[in-house]
C-alpha cells in the first residue's frame, strides 16, 4: 500500500507539473507562485491517493475530506482572482475582469486534476491486484502507465484553442486622417491622438494589426468580438513585448475595435521592440476565453458577407 500510495502521489503531481509550462505559455505568471502551484498538487494528489485506501477499510468519512479540499480549491481561486484584481490598477495595459476569471477558474481546476490522476492510479492497482491474478509488481507497472496516460490525456483535454486556431494575423499600416484621426488598416476613427508628438511616437513605433476571422465564420467572429477576448489579446501583447508608454500616457493604451464589415480586429500597438513577427506570435498565442464563446450562434451557418455556408 505504501509503494502505491507514493506513487500515485508522485503523478498527481507528475499531472500538475506538466501543466505548468501551458499555464506560463497561456497565463504569464509570476516564478514565486511555482511553490505554491506544488504545494497545492501535493495536497490534492495526496487525497486522491489515500480515497480508494480508506473506502476499502469502509472509512466514508474520507468524503468529507473531499468536501473541504474542494472548498479550500474553491478559496484558492477566490484569492487568486482577487489578487489580479488588486493589481489590475498598476497594469499598464489591463487584463480585464474576463481574463482573471480565467485564469482563476484554471487554477482550480487544475488541482481537481491532480485528485483524478492519483485516484485513478491508486484505483487501477487495487482493481488489479484484487480481480486478477498478476503480481503486485506488474500491477504497479501497469497502474503507472494508466496514470501518466490519464494525465496526458487530461492535459490535451484542458489545453485551450488560441487565436490562431480562429483567426488570421498580419501587420497592417498606421496612419491619420483628418488630421488626429489614428487609421489602422482599412479601419478608421481607432481614436483621436491630439498630440503631434504622439502621433509621430505612433508613426515610427507603432505596429498596426489585423485580426481577421477565419473562413469568415461569424463563430469565430463572435469570440474576436467580444470585449473580454480583446482585451485579453492586448494585455497578452503587453506581457510579453511591453508597450513603449508611462502610466500618464493613455494614448498609447491599445484599444482593439470591429470593423463592422469585415468583422476584424484592429489594433495599434508600440510594443518596446518593434519586431512584426513576435507580435503576430504574441497575438496568436492568446488563449481564447471560455466566457467568450457562444456567441453569433444563431448565425454560426452564414459567412460574414451574409451568404449561407454549405
Amino acid at each position: 500500500m505504501d509503494n502505491i500510495f507514493f506513487i500515485g502521489l508522485t503523478i498527481g503531481v507528475t499531472s500538475r507539473l506538466i501543466m505548468l509550462n501551458l499555464d506560463n505559455k497561456q497565463y504569464p505568471t509570476q516564478p514565486n507562485i511555482l511553490t505554491s502551484q506544488i504545494v497545492l498538487a501535493f495536497v490534492a494528489s495526496s487525497l486522491g491517493a489515500l480515497l480508494i485506501p480508506a473506502l476499502i477499510n469502509r472509512s466514508y468519512t474520507s468524503i468529507t475530506f473531499l468536501s473541504l479540499a474542494a472548498e479550500q480549491f474553491r478559496q484558492v481561486r477566490s484569492s487568486r482572482r482577487n489578487s489580479l484584481q488588486d493589481l489590475e490598477p498598476t497594469q499598464l495595459v489591463p487584463r480585464g475582469n474576463s481574463f482573471i476569471e480565467e485564469i482563476a477558474r484554471t487554477y482550480e481546476i487544475r488541482n481537481y486534476m491532480c485528485i483524478v490522476t492519483s485516484f485513478i492510479t491508486v484505483a487501477c492497482f487495487y482493481g488489479l491486484s484484487n480481480e486478477t491474478n498478476i503480481s503486485d509488481n506488474s500491477a504497479t507497472i501497469i497502474s503507472t502507465v494508466v496514470g501518466l496516460s490519464i494525465a496526458l490525456l487530461l492535459r490535451n483535454a484542458l489545453s485551450r484553442q488560441c487565436i490562431a486556431d480562429i483567426a488570421e494575423v498580419s501587420i497592417v499600416d498606421i496612419s491619420f486622417v483628418e488630421g488626429t484621426l489614428l487609421k489602422v488598416g482599412n479601419l478608421k476613427g481607432i481614436t483621436n491622438v491630439g498630440l503631434k508628438e504622439d502621433r509621430e511616437r505612433y508613426l515610427k513605433d507603432g505596429i498596426g494589426i489585423e485580426i481577421r476571422p477565419k473562413n469568415n465564420s461569424y463563430t469565430n467572429a463572435g469570440i474576436l468580438s467580444y470585449p473580454g477576448q480583446r482585451q485579453a489579446i492586448c494585455y497578452n501583447l503587453y506581457s510579453r513585448l511591453g508597450v513603449l508608454k508611462e502610466s500618464d500616457e493613455p494614448a498609447f493604451t491599445p484599444i482593439p475595435r470591429k470593423d463592422p464589415v469585415s468583422q476584424a480586429i484592429y489594433i495599434a500597438f508600440i510594443p518596446m521592440e518593434k519586431d512584426e513577427r513576435k507580435v503576430i506570435e504574441a497575438v496568436k498565442s492568446c488563449p481564447i476565453l471560455d466566457s467568450a464563446r457562444g456567441k453569433h450562434l444563431a448565425l454560426k451557418k452564414l459567412k460574414i458577407e451574409g451568404k449561407e455556408s454549405k
